[in-house]
């Protein structure tokens, strides 16, 4: 019986070494794209064309907690358990894109809480900031579980 010693993972230390190097690159090659402004960074000026943003949000929603927990959920019970949150997530993408997205992108903002300081002030900005964090630690956790 071999054991495991740090020596053989070394390839493998060395193909995220020259992953994290690459992406500290082009990260920095980034500043001189986006010169100087933060909107050009998050949202590539509002100018992307929707083949490239329609791949990008369904991107969003391919994690562990939705493929693993739906995997589980249409064994477990019934495929229309499993495919709750795939059909969901595609029509509020859907009805966000009809409804919302003008919106947002006429107010020139980039963030949900963003939209709420627009309308109902700093205070409100605040709490929703708070609920988006308590989610975004409660999807966290749904990925940690599902790993």
């Amino acid at each position: 019986s071999h054991r495991y010693s740090f020596l053989d993972s070394k390839g493998y230390g060395i193909a995220v070494a020259v992953f994290a190097g690459i992406s500290c690159l082009i990260g920095l090659a980034t500043i001189f794209f986006v010169k100087g402004k933060a909107e050009n960074f998050f949202v590539a000026g509002r100018s992307l064309p929707l083949w490239i943003v329609v791949p990008t949000l369904a991107a969003q929603s391919l994690d562990s907690n939705a493929l693993l927990g739906n995997v589980d959920l249409g064994y477990k019970f019934h495929f229309w358990d499993g495919a709750v949150l795939p059909l969901g997530l595609g029509l509020s993408l859907v009805l966000n894109g009809i409804f919302l997205a003008r919106h947002v992108n006429n107010d020139e903002v980039l963030t949900l809480p963003d939209i709420y300081a627009k309308r109902y002030g700093k205070v409100v900005e605040i709490l929703i900031s708070c609920i988006c964090i308590t989610s975004f630690l409660f999807l966290l956790a749904g990925n940690l579980v599902g790993t």
